[in-house]
Formats: C-alpha cells, sequence, structure tokens
C-alpha cells in the first residue's frame, strides 16, 4: 500500500509511529505544510516560550522513526486532493496514493478589531506564531490577552515578568467556564494577570495604544488572540466529505470515501464517554484516533472507546482533567488544600469528569475508573479519594 497522510502534528506522527511498529507493508507519504521538521504543540504555550529558543527540544519523533527509509517527507502544502483517483496535487506535482488520512489540524481564530491590522495579533498555534511572538515581547511592558480558557492562562503565566502588566479579557461572565467554578477561582487567584469578564472589544486606538473596550481604555502594546480553533476541513469540504464543523468519520476513523481517513482534533466521531458525535482538541484525541486508524490499516479494526483527557500547566499549577463534561454539570468537591483540589463533575451520580489540580495520583486514578465503566458520585465521596476508589475496586 503507497499511504498518503495530509499533516504532521501529534495525530499524523502517532499513526506513522505505530504503522512503522506494527510492520506496515508500504510506503508512506507525509504532505507536511510547514518548513519544520514534526514538533509537539503543547509547550509552544507553556514554558518552552519562556525558557527555549531550540526548536529541536520540541521533536516530535525519534529521529529512527523520523528518518525511517519507509517515510518520505514532502514539505509543502496540498492543493486539493482527488479521492476517486488517489491523487494528491500540490505545487509540487501530483502523488498517486492507495489510500488518504487527513490529519490537518485546526487553525487558531482571529478575532477582527477595528483600528488594528490582522498581522499585528498574535496567535499561538504553529512554532512559527511561538517564534514570532518570542521576537515581539521586546520592549513590551503591556500586553493583552483575549480570551479566558486555558491557552490564555498559560500564556500569561509563561510571558510574566516584573516589567509587564498582562491583562486576561473574557467575554463571558467568569474566566475557565470550561471547569468547576472553584478550580478556576483557585487558576484566577493565582495568574499573574488582572482578569477582566464580560468585555466587549470596540476598537484600538492608534494614538493612545489602547484597546477601546466597555469597561474603558486599556493600555495594549501586544495582543494575543487566545480565543479557540476551527478544523482545517477545507480540502475534505472540496470532495464532499467535511464541513466547518470537522470531517464525519466512523469509530474506526474512516470517512464516507473508502480511499479516505481522517484523525485528530478535525475528525468529527462518536464520543463513547459522551454518547455524541463531536470534535475533541485534546492530545488524547490526536493519540487514541490515530491508533484506531493505524489498528485498522494494520489489518487488526478496533473502534474509538477511550475516554478523553487534558492538561494545562500554568506556572506552579497543574491541571490534569479525566473525561469530559459539559459546562452545566454539577460540581462537587472532593479533596482540596492548600496545594491539592479535586473536584468531581457529574450528572447526578453519574461522574463525567475529574479535575485535579496539582494531583496527578487522582487524575491517574480517575483514568483508570472512568476507563472501566461508569462511576458514581456516592462511591467517590464514601471513598474519600479517587485513588482510593479504585483500590478498593481492586480488593
Amino acid at each position: 500500500m503507497r499511504l498518503g497522510i495530509v499533516g504532521a502534528g501529534q495525530a499524523a506522527c502517532t499513526l506513522i509511529a505505530e504503522l512503522i511498529r506494527g510492520d506496515f507493508k508500504g510506503d508512506i507519504l507525509v504532505f507536511n505544510g510547514e518548513t519544520h521538521a514534526p514538533y509537539q504543540r503543547p509547550p509552544l504555550s507553556k514554558n518552552w516560550l519562556k525558557t527555549s529558543d531550540d526548536p529541536t527540544s520540541l521533536r516530535l519523533l525519534p529521529e529512527p522513526l523520523e528518518t525511517h527509509p519507509s517515510i518520505q517527507w514532502i514539505q509543502t502544502s496540498v492543493q486539493s486532493l482527488s479521492p476517486d483517483q488517489g491523487l494528491v496535487t500540490t505545487d509540487q506535482g501530483t502523488y498517486s496514493v492507495d489510500h488518504l488520512v487527513l490529519a490537518t489540524g485546526t487553525t487558531a481564530i482571529k478575532p477582527s478589531i477595528p483600528g488594528l491590522a490582522s498581522e499585528s495579533i498574535h496567535v499561538i498555534r504553529t512554532l512559527d506564531h511561538a517564534l514570532r511572538l518570542k521576537k515581539s515581547l521586546e520592549g513590551v511592558t503591556n500586553i493583552t490577552i483575549i480570551g479566558a480558557g486555558f491557552l490564555a492562562f498559560e500564556l500569561a503565566s509563561s510571558l510574566a515578568d516584573p516589567s509587564r502588566t498582562i491583562r486576561i479579557l473574557a467575554k463571558g461572565i467568569r474566566a475557565l467556564p470550561q471547569v468547576a467554578v472553584k478550580t478556576a477561582d483557585r487558576l484566577v487567584d493565582q495568574a499573574p494577570a488582572s482578569i477582566r469578564v464580560g468585555v466587549e472589544i470596540e476598537r484600538f486606538d492608534e494614538t493612545t495604544k489602547a484597546l477601546v473596550t466597555n469597561h474603558g481604555s486599556i493600555p495594549t502594546d501586544l495582543v494575543i488572540a487566545a480565543i479557540g480553533a476551527q478544523p482545517n476541513a477545507e480540502l475534505a469540504t472540496a470532495c464532499g466529505l467535511g464541513s466547518s464543523d470537522g470531517i464525519p468519520v466512523d469509530e474506526f476513523m474512516q470517512t464516507a470515501h473508502p480511499k479516505v481517513s481522517a484523525i485528530g482534533e478535525v475528525s468529527l466521531h462518536h464520543q463513547p464517554h459522551l454518547n455524541r458525535i463531536q470534535r475533541i482538541e485534546s492530545i488524547s484525541e490526536a493519540n487514541d484516533s490515530a491508533s484506531v486508524c493505524a489498528k485498522r490499516l494494520l489489518g487488526h479494526p478496533e473502534p474509538f472507546q477511550t475516554i478523553p483527557w487534558f492538561w494545562s500547566d500554568q506556572g506552579d499549577a497543574k491541571l490534569q482533567i479525566a473525561g469530559l463534561c459539559d459546562r452545566t454539570d454539577e460540581e462537587t468537591c472532593l479533596i482540596e488544600s492548600e496545594t491539592e483540589l479535586v473536584m468531581i463533575r457529574h450528572q447526578g451520580q453519574r461522574v463525567t469528569a475529574i479535575e485535579a489540580l496539582n494531583s496527578a495520583k487522582e487524575f491517574m486514578a480517575a483514568r483508570r475508573l472512568l476507563d472501566q465503566g461508569d462511576l458514581a458520585l456516592d462511591d467517590l465521596l464514601q471513598a474519600g479519594s479517587v485513588f482510593a476508589r479504585l483500590q478498593s475496586s481492586r480488593s
């Protein structure tokens, strides 16, 4: 088989690694639209932004896999696909493949701010974005981050400096709405930034170098947008296989076309934990969907069954979340101390997620318990901790 992979991020590289380790019989063509070798994206908003200037420290594939003789790296963007004919067209030429895997990921969303050119608004999604931001920090004293999710707080922690004032602007009624109120309060309290909620940006005033908002003028030397991402589904959409919501696939990561699969953050499929179709942006989604696709291509198909998980490093705080909840899910505190916090998100008795702040043991136990099946609120409360509940389930 001659396999074509469009994209070279986490999902693509996990797929490559599992195929090679599974003794894949064939050639792998990887279409990488970036000039860099495959790299890890999560560190870009975390410690790497503050401590490193070396892109090689972000290397995603070990050298023996990256240089494996079955792989051909094609450093160019794909312009169009012809799934029926098995053709991939780039500005370097047209390539023939037997099967296509779309691992095209997402693109950071930029807001439109009157008075401020789009190129003046920074985002963090690629290595080039991070390198550009690093170069723009000299002499900057007022940084405004638009958005109040994990990315905004990670950036604030990474960019913190005595010479800078960092402000996080939330459009909604509170920051970090994807986690429990108590979890969010902990992270807000320790953030090296001031947080304003309910903010509507009207324009940028070039004369005063300030964002004009419904909360007044906010001095701003540098603007970073952290308001989410949209799936790169244009290639699939042009073939009738995708939409602005992503690329629909079945439980084996197969699209409606027999010669095309999709994995990672661009894939739109049934999530067993949620019992609904949803696109998820996380490392776990990238790795797990790639693993499912690899098994199918190797002739050992297994359906997608895994529980999503997430993490966010914000200075000294490490938030880890097992499972995925709706924002309206109930919240119950399980463990609270000066250093640790464990929150249960649930719908009645059914536990949907565990938020563990500086408590890796609780997080790992939560992942194992959620993998085993339904988890009841009262069982956790009686045990007193997720780890204790896991231990009792083994006895």
